[in-house]
């Protein structure tokens, strides 16, 4: 028996035992040594610094619940009334879309892997006549590329935008049409739990996985297209009429963010800021003055002869000077000293504060600075360039992005053209999955050395890391259609284009034509 480390046994002596090697328990404490720095992660820690700082874990749907609508207001005034808001969404339409629109190529392939060029130009041709004005929305009113334009400018400013794809026999050449409608026909107060795990959140009915199954728009009745007062009946279509257009930034969003949520407030105080300093400058401008009295005892200046006033104050404005001409001199009434209203500001600090917030103001927008400002004075080559092609990455971006949705577009109005289009119904639409294959190329861009562009492609081709296909890919065309309008030139007997470079002024010996 062991007691208070004694070995204890029967018949013998308490004698001291060996020391007890057992290890003891220990207490770790989460805050480390008492009296000690805690270290940990530092974003989580509450202080007098970070007590205003919000610990509330909330997810985009929560905040969109309740902020969404006005979000959405401020980012449309934004657009509308703000220098910078017109000059984004300018960019957005400029860069995403651009004068041309997407370039479609139809790659259809044989069932050996060749391509099958005269079905792809059938189907490229039929696309092209749907595309154009008359035929492709149901407002008559707009061709592909203006109707993309709109409504990469509609997601951009108000987070999203929904295409309904309109089937039926007025539905135009195909008997298929889209249709732009705004976002906010999905009602943000319309919350419902359904049967079946089904619900609808802010006019969206999900199924229990969170997939869309149907929209709920908001009926407009009368002359609410005017005064902006929807109804509270709603028409639901199905999610297979509907595409939802919005980049989500979290797992099953359900509604878009305008794209410059993050801006917003500094391009507000921004412009109250500008409209004060417009304001002071014009004042300032105006050189104000005040006659003040320095000699107690001297009276009010005496009216001219038309006074008509008391106590001397006339209509005729007295010894007081009031307006100033070029080359007159005028005396002070005795008594008054003019004291200026001069003020200053804005002042030399001015231009450096805007510059920063403006830097913040492109950061949140995800543009370059000289893009959404045109300010040129403190960039080089190098910065213009690094800024240039990091910003053009997200244009791509954003382009890969919207060809996927056309992709899907293109789907359902093969479907319908494969029967209904004059030009289309020899083919045989057991090849459904041969000819459904859209290929959309976005714009690209010109650098401003062109010429050492084209050196460096030259270069990377004769070294066999890059071929001619995918130079001009990257150029925003289709390699098919560039060759066939060189080889046309060729035919009518023009000069073929050479590969030369260096010094060597005439070029060099034609460049093969194989990729």
């Amino acid at each position: 028996m062991r007691i208070l480390g004694f070995e204890i046994s029967r018949g013998a002596s308490i004698d001291a035992a060996a020391p007890d090697t057992t290890p003891a328990r220990q207490r770790i404490s989460r805050g480390g040594p008492r009296g000690g720095y805690r270290r940990g992660f530092q974003a989580g820690v509450t202080d007098r610094l970070t007590s205003k700082w919000t610990t509330t874990d909330e997810t985009v749907n929560m905040s969109l619940l309740r902020h969404l609508r006005p979000m959405r207001a401020r980012s449309r005034d934004f657009g509308r009334n703000n220098e910078y808001g017109r000059k984004f969404l300018s960019l957005v339409r400029t860069h995403v879309v651009g004068p041309n629109g997407f370039t479609l190529k139809v790659d259809c392939r044989r069932p050996d892997g060749k391509p099958d060029k005269p079905d792809g130009d059938r189907i490229g041709r039929a696309y092209r006549r749907w595309t154009k004005r008359g035929n492709f929305d149901v407002t008559g009113k707009l061709s592909e590329t203006q109707f993309d334009a709109l409504a990469v400018n509609m997601v951009a400013r108000d987070g999203e935008v929904l295409i309904r794809m309109v089937e039926g026999r007025d539905r135009g050449l195909h008997r298929f049409q889209l249709q732009l409608l705004p976002g906010h026909l999905l009602d943000e107060d319309h919350n419902r739990d359904l049967a079946d795990g089904r619900r609808i959140r802010m006019g969206v009915e999900f199924d229990a996985f969170m997939k869309p199954v149907a929209y709920h728009l908001r009926i407009m009745d009368g002359s609410a297209d005017m005064h902006g007062t929807a109804s509270q009946r709603y028409e639901r279509v199905d999610a297979s009429e509907i595409i939802h257009l919005f980049i989500a930034e979290e797992i099953d969003q359900w509604r878009g963010v305008p794209w410059a949520y993050v801006a917003l407030r500094d391009a507000k105080h921004l412009d109250q800021f500008d409209e004060a300093a417009l304001v002071a400058a014009n004042v300032g401008a105006a050189k104000m003055g005040f006659f003040q009295q320095k000699d107690p005892e001297a009276g009010p200046p005496m009216g001219g002869e038309d006074a008509d006033g008391e106590d001397g104050y006339g209509s005729g404005g007295g010894d007081f000077v009031t307006s100033a001409e070029p080359g007159t001199f005028d005396i002070i009434p005795d008594g008054y000293e003019l004291k200026e209203y001069d003020p200053t500001y804005p002042n030399e600090v001015y231009d450096p504060f805007t510059r920063n917030v403006l830097r913040r103001l492109s950061t949140g927008l995800l543009v370059a600075n000289h893009s959404l400002t045109g300010d040129l004075t403190q960039v080089n080559f190098s910065s213009i360039r690094a800024g240039t092609l990091d910003e053009r990455d997200m244009w791509k971006t954003i382009q890969g992005w919207y060809a996927e949705i056309k992709a899907h577009i293109f789907e359902r109005w093969l479907g319908l053209a494969l029967i209904h289009d004059d030009e289309l119904k020899s083919l045989p639409y057991t090849k459904f999955d041969k000819f459904n294959a859209p290929v959309f190329f976005g714009r690209r861009w010109d650098w401003v050395d062109p010429k050492s562009d084209a050196a460096a492609d030259r270069e990377a081709v004769a070294l066999g890391v890059r071929s001619r296909a995918q130079i001009i890919r990257e150029s925003g065309r289709d390699p098919d259609e560039v060759w066939a309008e060189l080889q046309a030139e060729a035919d009518m007997g023009m000069a073929q284009p050479h590969a030369g470079g260096g010094g060597n002024s005439g070029g060099s010996a034609p460049a093969s034509t194989t990729d």
